[in-house]
């Protein structure tokens, strides 16, 4: 039976949530593991690749799926698969019932549902993100414009802007913007622009880009606005070491220092008095040498992360919903009707055996048996006062009864021409193939 509009659409509002969980997920451990081991390290350009690395893979993994055995894996690493896929168990949206409570409100139906309140935000947030983005493009664009008579081509491979006092010095792509209202002496001069070569020729904009197009779409996650400061300070790490080779670690800590804190609307750019002068001095001044063990310490982590997320425990098992029968309060005549899902028998154990999944820990277990359900057809058709007679434990029950909430109504059982609420017991078998 084909799907309602309306419940498909839940359904994948569903999973874009749960993918959303599962990236800043994976966007928060790797973000803790390089504030403990790698912020502090001289290796700017390792982690610069790191945090740029880090975002892809968090984006990834959980699009990513591939089976694996656990019976040939130990156990920790099973529990941890387990703890960390319990959030996609559950659905963060019931489909069906959000949209039966759409259906069945009639007149009382409020103007806006909860989740179509959850849309509006959303959508009008990617508009105004979006929208600031392509502004600030914009201006860069004009700028450009507007000064090209103050332009002129560099044979290091970028273009010379003098911006006359109307913005401070920073480059973007391949433009060095230079603000020429600047009193420097000739040594400072070349300093700052060796400085922002080192971000032309590093392409550190194309980062802040490719950073600022997932803010835009995921902009409700506040741990990129966090990975774009960090990217940002590698950058500027990694510009103040190679300007400082050309002259010295001193001589430019002098610069640095003498130049005074600024803050520029063109947040694209790479800029050479940011507001972490402090920071910049402290990190070259630093002479020890990096810790090359802790440039591996990532590496168990995202194995780790991409195990979780992207590996799904496959064992062959099977689960048959078997004949039920019916358990009728007194004698039923020929002429009575038995409830019968409205969907047809064959249907309905259909859906029920394809929303049941075989538990993890019973599969590790190699748990395997019969559990027996019973619950009462009312004369809506309903299913009410669930129970079981039998059990099989280890998540089995509970995978039973989120199916049956899932399941469609049944046709109540009529009795001398009246409908009669009827328990049924059905038996479900778990077994290994």
């Amino acid at each position: 039976m084909e799907k309602h509009p309306t419940i498909a659409l839940l359904e994948n509002l569903n999973d874009v949530l749960i993918y959303a969980l599962e990236t800043a997920t994976c966007l928060a451990v790797l973000f803790l593991v390089y504030h403990f081991f790698l912020r502090k390290e001289r290796s700017f350009q390792y982690n610069r690749m790191y945090l740029l690395a880090s975002i892809v893979l968090s984006f990834t993994f959980p699009l990513l799926n591939f089976n694996f055995n656990p019976e040939l894996i130990p156990n920790v690493l099973n529990s941890i698969h387990q703890v960390g896929n319990e959030v996609s168990n559950e659905p963060i949206i019931e489909a069906d019932k959000a949209y039966s409570f759409t259906v069945t409100a009639n007149s009382e139906r409020p103007f806006l549902l909860w989740w179509e309140i959850l849309l509006i935000i959303y959508l009008v947030g990617f508009a105004y993100s979006i929208l600031k983005f392509f502004l600030r493009i914009r201006v860069f664009k004009e700028t450009i414009w507007y000064k090209r008579h103050n332009t002129r081509y560099k044979k290091e491979g970028y273009f010379f802007l003098k911006t006359e006092g109307s913005l401070p010095t920073f480059s973007f792509l391949n433009y060095l913007f230079w603000d020429d209202s600047q009193e420097l002496s000739d040594e400072e001069k070349k300093q700052i622009i060796s400085h922002e070569e080192v971000h032309i020729k590093e392409k550190h904009s194309i980062d802040i880009l490719g950073i600022e197009l997932l803010k835009a779409v995921f902009w409700f996650n506040p741990l990129l606005f966090l990975y774009r400061n960090l990217l940002e300070e590698a950058h500027e790490y990694y510009a103040d070491a190679k300007a400082a080779m050309k002259t010295s670690s001193v001589v430019y800590t002098k610069l640095l220092v003498k130049s005074t804190f600024s803050q520029m609307g063109l947040a694209y750019g790479s800029h050479f008095k940011k507001n972490q002068t402090l920071k910049r001095v402290k990190m070259l001044s630093k002479t020890k040498r990096i810790n090359a063990l802790k440039l591996l310490v990532p590496i168990p982590f995202a194995a780790l992360l991409f195990f979780v997320f992207s590996f799904e425990a496959q064992l062959y098992n099977t689960i048959e919903v078997k004949d039920y029968t019916v358990q009728p309060i007194h004698n039923v005549g020929s002429e009575d009707e038995l409830p019968v899902p409205a969907i047809g028998l064959k249907s309905w154990t259909d859906e029920l055996e394809d929303n049941i999944s075989y538990p993890l820990e019973a599969k590790l277990k190699q748990v395997e048996g019969d559990v027996v359900v019973s619950f009462v057809v009312n004369e809506r058709g309903n299913l009410e006062q669930l129970k079981f007679d039998e059990k099989l434990g280890f998540g089995t029950e509970q995978q039973i009864l989120d199916a049956l909430r899932k399941a469609g109504r049944w046709e109540p059982a009529v009795i001398d021409g009246e409908t009669t609420p009827l328990r049924v017991s059905l038996p479900i078998s778990f077994k290994k193939s």
